[in-house]
């Protein structure tokens, strides 16, 4: 019976190997895992890339492989952005530090060398991981959606939007996988491929949602890289369509969409700008006839309005413990002081902060103050206009001289004011790949930065980061290899890259989108997947569709 199973075994190993160097198998595999767990799992993302780079030998013909690398100007180039990093090392003063961004960026290598020395895929794998990329970011969609409703339990409760992203990756690159992935659905919409009324009418749907999901997390980085994608498209549209009304219809559309929101801007920032400071009233008693204090030291506003300024403390303490459970002089579910949420709430609205102005609050708003909320308009958690409205608050409160702290916006004025320091510091070398944190330290120090110390972070903008590494011309060489493909890919057509690099450009001006394992891999798949492992016979096939 052994000796059965032997002889069974051994031929069946030697058919098997063989099939498996001279197909792609495992390179395809390798690239399922890395689009599906690129949305949701950062595990899964770092294991497929040792299964696609292990694939790159293990199916053979190195030979050819690597010729036909050496002879892809932009997959050498794209390289050459992580060899940039393995050769700041050479002036950076913490090795351990440098080593951790040069494996971060690893995916700068491995991508670019093996996607464009194997062979492109077939159409219908690279169909294939098209629909499994955005079914993968469709299904994180769905997990962030029923945290926030409650429905898969957290341990703390959500306070805010970008705490419903639990697995793993960030909010910021999730808006930028949901950009692509929009892009993506409208794409095979349009292509030759037979589809019925169903299928269109689901993949409309999954692009909408998908569209409606960038409101609900309040991703203004994302939604202003749709409307320019969109743009973008309607202009191909004016240039290049046969249909004189489909011309005519887009070039409306490209003119009235950028009017129309900066007129609503213009209006929102009109509408919500802070008041100007009352004139205060130092006599006024509250309606019970008490007097009111006031921090003239502190000029801290809500909406316009004084913070500390008509405040009775004894009146509100009283009142407030009638109408929560939640004592006055405790914590409130943020762990900040419930009298401090409720001062700022009362003066969000205007209103005096006395015992009369407590019993006014609705149940609702006292359960916000409850929750931590401290202002009015910031009441509910998936909202773009709360989110605008915060943006508006954090710039007023900045150029009063408040700190930035906490604040999104306002920090990044923070974090490139000392990026632009570094750079004039250190203009033709940047400061190497491992010193990046030791100098932005030094220059919060220098800055002498209202930033508390667990903000003091990076420059969040990808092009400041290269110049600060490496110095300016680092910066040019990584313009030109952004830049190099685009006529090429303008010349061919190809939408999916064009919009993918649309997202990435753009994404870079307020993130630093290479400094993670999750932005440094989308940018590498991506810009491999739609360069290098597209079949030309695909775009040709598709272009003259748009």
């Amino acid at each position: 019976m052994g000796q059965s199973f032997l002889q069974f075994k051994i031929p069946f190993s030697m058919q098997i190997f063989p099939r498996l160097r001279q197909s792609n198998y495992l390179f395809f595999f390798g690239l399922c895992l890395l689009v599906a767990g690129l949305p949701v799992s950062l595990f899964l993302t770092s294991l497929s890339q040792f299964f696609i780079a292990g694939s790159f030998f293990l199916e053979g013909d190195l030979s050819t492989k690597i010729k036909r690398y050496i002879s892809n100007r932009s997959a050498l180039l794209l390289t050459g952005i992580w060899l940039l990093h393995v050769a700041g090392l050479l002036w950076t003063t913490d090795i351990q530090e440098g080593l951790k961004d040069i494996r971060i960026k690893l995916p700068l290598l491995i991508l670019p060398l093996v996607m464009s020395g194997s062979a492109p895929l077939s159409t219908k794998q690279f169909r294939f991981i098209l629909y499994l990329f955005v079914f993968s970011v469709f299904s994180g969609s769905l997990v962030s959606i029923a945290v926030l409703n409650g429905l898969i339990p957290t341990k703390a409760p959500i306070y805010d939007i970008r705490e419903i992203f639990i697995l793993g990756v960030s909010h910021i690159r999730f808006a930028l996988f949901t950009c692509l992935a929009v892009i993506v659905v409208g794409w095979l919409m349009y292509t030759r491929e037979q589809k019925t009324f169903g299928s269109k009418l689901l993949l409309s749907a999954l692009m909408l949602w998908l569209s409606i999901f960038l409101f609900i997390i309040e991703s203004i980085t994302g939604i202003s890289i749709l409307i320019i994608c969109g743009l973008l498209f309607l202009w191909y549209n004016v240039i290049r369509h046969q249909s004189k009304w489909l011309r005519f219809a887009s070039a409306v559309l490209v003119i009235a969409i950028p009017l129309s929101l900066f007129f609503y801007l213009k209006n929102f920032v009109q509408t919500y700008s802070p008041a100007p400071p009352q004139e205060l009233d130092f006599t006024k008693k509250t309606n019970r006839g008490n007097a009111y204090f006031f921090d003239t030291t502190n000029t801290q506003v809500e909406n316009g309005y004084r913070v500390y300024a008509y405040v009775c403390e004894y009146e509100m303490r009283e009142e407030w413990n009638k109408r929560s459970s939640i004592p006055f002089d405790s914590l409130d579910q943020r762990k900040q002081p419930v009298k401090s949420t409720l001062i700022r709430f009362l003066a969000s609205k205007g209103e005096t902060k006395d015992g009369d102005a407590v019993l006014r609050l609705s149940d609702e708003e006292v359960h916000s103050i409850e929750r931590g909320i401290a202002n009015v308009y910031y009441e509910h958690i998936s909202s773009i206009k709360s989110r605008l409205l915060q943006i508006l608050w954090e710039y007023h409160e900045y150029m009063r001289g408040g700190d930035p702290s906490g604040h999104s916006v306002t920090q990044r004025l923070e974090f490139w004011r000392a990026a632009a320091a570094i750079i004039a510091d250190h203009p033709w070398t940047g400061v190497g790949t491992g010193d990046m944190p030791e100098a932005y330290g030094e220059e919060y120090q220098k800055m002498n930065t209202q930033l508390m110390q667990k903000y003091r972070l990076r420059a969040h903008n990808q092009y400041l980061a290269i110049a600060v590494a490496f110095g300016i011309p680092a910066l040019i060489y990584f313009l030109f290899t952004l830049f190099y493909p685009i006529r090429k890919a303008l010349r061919n057509q190809n939408i999916l890259f064009i919009s993918f690099w649309v997202i990435a450009f753009f994404s870079m001006f307020t993130e630093d989108t290479l400094e993670t394992q999750a932005g440094a891999t989308f940018v590498a798949l991506f810009w491999s997947l739609f360069l290098f492992s597209s079949d030309a016979a695909e775009i040709e096939d598709v272009k003259n569709q748009f």
